[in-house]
């Protein structure tokens, strides 16, 4: 059975984040209302991912001398999506080892395309729910009904970086004991900081640019910041 984490629990709306605490501090004359959202593709009835049919395929690339260089068997997708398309998502942006099993709750591989999904979908939401941008707990899981919806019905698709990182560590624990990650903007301080952990704050641009002197020093100091930035799957 494919297991998927819930997200945070509704009481959490009742405790603004942090974001919304510095909103209405600078228009504390202005009441809180917190973003609305109403259901246009999902219906409330039924979860996303079961308004669909599924299937179970062997996700198989070679290359020209027909070589098999990627495979993984029974991979849960929607019935509907392309060979194509099964390929990509899973030789692309499923995430785990093959060898350590089908959990990637135990260090394994993802190997359905709802697990995929939901990772990205419920880590963005709850980050939402987090910071306190959502009327209502109502609200939030409309925005993670509607938002599962488009992807899994192929409607719209995130950039590589946000398949490969978002939700990594905070649906499977990824990176929590692993060395800093890569910059990101600390709202508290106003200063950009080291991540004391790797996927906790994910990389999920796809596309730097970057500046350089002319000096062998910053030439140096590139380098390294390009290796960190393709580390996590994006370019410059």
């Amino acid at each position: 059975m494919i297991q998927l984490k819930p997200g945070i629990p509704p009481s959490a709306l009742n405790k603004p984040g942090k974001a919304a605490d510095r909103r209405q501090s600078r228009s504390a004359k202005k009441p809180k209302s917190g973003l609305h959202f109403e259901r246009v593709f999902s219906d409330a009835a039924v979860r996303p991912f079961d308004q669909i049919e599924w299937e179970h395929r062997t996700a198989e690339i070679t290359d020209d001398s027909g070589q098999i260089i990627f495979k993984q068997e029974n991979v849960e997708v929607p019935k509907n999506w392309s060979a194509l398309a099964t390929k990509i998502a899973v030789s692309k942006y499923f995430y785990g080892d093959i060898a350590h099993g089908p959990d990637p709750y135990k260090g394994g591989r993802e190997s359905s395309v709802r697990q995929l999904i939901h990772r990205v979908t419920r880590t963005i939401t709850d980050w939402g729910i987090a910071d306190g941008y959502f009327a209502d707990a109502e609200t939030a899981e409309i925005f993670y009904d509607e938002l599962t919806w488009l992807c899994l019905n192929q409607h719209g698709a995130f950039n590589s970086p946000v398949w490969f990182n978002v939700g990594l560590y905070h649906q499977y624990g990824v990176g929590k004991n692993a060395g800093a990650g890569n910059y990101f903007y600390n709202r508290e301080t106003g200063k950009a900081e080291r991540a004391r952990t790797q996927y906790e704050y994910p990389q999920g641009s796809a596309c730097f640019i970057q500046d350089v002197d002319d000096t062998m020093e910053d030439i140096m100091r590139l380098a390294m910041s390009e290796a960190m930035l393709f580390k996590y799957g994006s370019g410059t």
